[in-house]
Parts: C-alpha cells; structure tokens; sequence
C-alpha cells in the first residue's frame, strides 16, 4: 500500500468557504480529511485528469453539504461507502457524458450503488476506502508521538525501507525500532478501525443540522 495524503489546500479552502455557512468549519474540515482523498482516488480511476477530479472533490462535498444535513444512516441499506462511491460514480457519469441520467437510477440508488461495486470495481474501492482511512489514522497519530519515532515507523512500517536505512537515517538502534513498530502498529490498527467505524457512519463524525 503507498502513503499517499490527499492534501490540496486550494481544494481544502474552496470547500470550507462553499459549505462553511451551513455548518461548523472544523466539522466540515474533518469530512475533508476521512473522505476527499477516496472521492479523488475514484474519479481519478474513472478516467478524470488530475484537474478534473481535483474538482470533483468540491462537488461531491457540495453534495454532501446539502444532504448529510438530513441524511439518515441506516445499516441494512448498505455501508456509507456504497452511497459515497455511488455518488462520485453517478457525479464522474455526468461529467464525461457517458450516460444519461436515469429516474430509475435515482429510484433504486442504493441497488445501483450496491451493484456498481461488485468485482474489481468493489475491491479498488474497497482498497481506497482502506487506504484513506489508515491515513487519516496516520495524520492523527502524528500529533501524538514523538517526531522521530513516527518518521522511522513511516519510513520502516509503512513505506517498506529496510531497517538498515531507517535505524541509520534515525540513529536509532534495532531493537529501538523493532519496539516502536510493535507499539505503533498497534495504535495504528486501533485508530484505523475507529476512522472506519466513523467513515461508515457520517452522521456520528460530521455536521449536524
């Protein structure tokens, strides 16, 4: 898996100016972290330029804004990630023109998005969905370790150097590294699977009418 942050300030700043009045800023700036590098990853594979899907970040939020306000999560429906996917797949659809937008589409949402993700189609989303979460996990524990030993776990845990490099890099020995993947590992399961949990259900982690 490649650590990668979706982390366009530009992009940022047009959503939260867009939506920041009709909610709170810091809710909205939260939604971007769990959710706009997935969007982007999505339209990007759906064969938007880089430009394009950039842009689809801000109207899928735009989205978001008006209907999250109102939206009610129910489980036996299908998991948020299908509605996500479901919209920035209907969202990408329109902007190519590769089809026409169906009433019935719109009627049976939740069996088209369901639909939409079976096969290969499900598990690139379904890696996105993972990937996206483990860097917000990742964003969060940065805050709450040590500098030097978050950069060797990156370095080490994440982006797969050899332990040579990283216990030379960060003078560090061995053992010492052995013992701060151990931990961070742990935590960063733990913080993932709450990011998750929180992705699942955007009613519990983002604004509120």
């Amino acid at each position: 898996m490649t650590y990668r942050h979706f982390n366009n300030e530009t992009t940022r700043s047009s959503v939260i100016r867009a939506v920041a009045n009709t909610e709170n800023e810091a809710a909205w700036s939260r939604l971007f972290d769990l959710y706009a590098g997935f969007i982007y990853s999505i339209a990007r594979r759906k064969g938007l330029s880089d430009a394009d899907a950039d842009d689809m970040v801000q109207v899928v939020f735009a989205d978001l804004a008006r209907n999250l306000p109102t939206f009610q999560y129910d489980r036996e429906k299908g998991r948020f990630r299908s509605y996500l996917t479901g919209l920035v797949n209907w969202r990408v659809m329109d902007r190519l023109k590769l089809a026409k937008r169906d009433a019935e589409l719109k009627k049976d949402f939740w069996e088209a998005a369901r639909a939409a993700s079976e096969g290969d189609a499900d598990n690139f989303s379904e890696r996105e969905w993972q990937a996206s979460a483990m860097e917000e996990a990742l964003r969060r524990m940065k805050s709450e370790t040590r500098p030097e030993h978050y950069a060797a776990f990156v370095a080490s845990a994440v982006e797969g150097q050899d332990t040579e490099t990283v216990t030379r890099l960060y003078g560090i020995s061995s053992d010492n590294l052995y013992q701060i993947r151990t931990r961070l590992t742990a935590k960063l399961r733990e913080t993932t699977a709450k990011v998750l949990a929180e992705m699942d259900d955007p009613g519990a982690a983002g604004p509120r009418p």
